[in-house]
């Protein structure tokens, strides 16, 4: 029996090689939030070599965000934002590094960005009646809502929320809120996202907020008019800061991106949401107290930006809230109050704020 004995040579390098992962794209309507990080890297490493390259599905060219447009971390987590894309549109991305003419490239990673969902009826053009109310939205639409269920149950008369061809910014209508008297009860006339769910007695209603939506706009642009009138309905309970008695009334447009619809009950103030701490709320944001008393007769133009309090986590419901009575869930506030909306409509910016 023989023994053959063999010889091998391995040959051991004797410094780490830098590697390189594109990780996850966090893309909106307009720009994305790019993750990546350095795995492994030699001892002659410097994040003045990374870039991050870039194209859209189908093009051959990359386009390149320098090291300066990056941000790494001690733990070499690379991010950045890419601004500028189009809405609904496949991109990739990969990490590249470059050092003494030596490339390191990562795997690509694809993206599609998000649509912009445009706002049903911003102009408030569209009406119809079913019953005694009247909705502002077409008909066999769920969209809009307003106190109008509630305010009618005594007779269409009382409809609180209703076109204007007279006191209009664009177009041939706009929306006409009049807090009124319904016979013994103050009702402040209110337009919402949702649907109005019940009367409760003569006390208030239930109200179910937001309307099915995924996109994430920044702002809410539109123009209102608000003519108040000194509060002569009063309530016990009004939070403090609501307008005494004798004093001009308010009113209040706000927004929210919602995970969940929300139903509130306006005679228990606790099912009404905390905007700044539910955990339902995905962004927020309103019209600030400083704007919402008198215009002087003139329309004004109004831009509210949202507050996101996540940037990753997305809605499914958008709310938008308008009285012609800041406190009218308290029925609080003062009769002949009338607000005007119109030309409202959903903007998607490149720098949301962010909480």
């Amino acid at each position: 029996e023989s023994t053959n004995t063999y010889s091998f040579t391995f040959e051991v390098p004797t410094k780490a090689s830098t590697t390189l992962l594109a990780r996850s794209a966090n893309a909106w309507s307009t720009f994305a939030m790019l993750n990546a990080s350095v795995t492994a890297k030699t001892s002659s490493f410097s994040s003045d070599g990374l870039e991050i390259q870039w194209r859209r599905i189908g093009e051959s060219a990359w386009n390149t965000i320098a090291h300066t447009g990056l941000t790494v971390d001690a733990s070499d987590n690379v991010s950045a934002t890419l601004q500028g894309l189009t809405p609904n549109t496949s991109y990739e991305y990969r990490l590249r590094y470059v050092e003494n003419d030596n490339e390191v490239l990562s795997d690509a990673v694809s993206f599609t960005t998000e649509g912009q969902t445009e706002l049903y009826n911003g102009g408030f053009e569209y009406w119809h009646q079913s019953g005694a109310p009247w909705y502002p939205n077409e008909e066999g639409v769920t969209y809009w809502d307003t106190s109008n269920p509630g305010s009618t149950v005594i007779g269409a008369s009382y409809n609180v929320t209703t076109a204007t061809t007279t006191t209009v910014h664009g177009g041939s209508k706009a929306a006409q809120l009049a807090s009124t008297k319904v016979v013994i009860k103050f009702a402040a006339a209110s337009v919402y996202t949702g649907t109005f769910g019940a009367t409760i007695g003569t006390s208030g209603a239930w109200l179910t907020w937001g309307t099915p939506f995924t996109s994430r706009p920044t702002n809410l642009h539109g123009f209102y008019q608000y003519a108040p009138v000194a509060v002569n309905n009063v309530s016990s309970n009004v939070p403090a800061g609501a307008p005494a008695k004798g004093e001009m009334d308010q009113c209040a447009i706000y927004w929210a991106l919602l995970t969940e619809q929300i139903v509130v009950n306006n005679t228990d103030m606790s099912t009404f949401p905390d905007f700044e701490t539910d955990s339902r709320i995905v962004a927020y944001g309103t019209l600030p107290l400083s704007q919402c008393g008198s215009t002087n007769g003139n329309w004004v133009e109004f831009n509210i930006p949202l507050t996101y309090y996540s940037t990753t986590i997305k809605p499914s419901y958008l709310l938008i809230v308008a009285s012609s009575s800041r406190y009218g869930d308290y029925f609080h506030g003062g009769a002949g109050s009338t607000l005007y909306l119109d030309d409202f409509s959903l903007e998607y910016g490149d720098n949301p704020t962010v909480r």
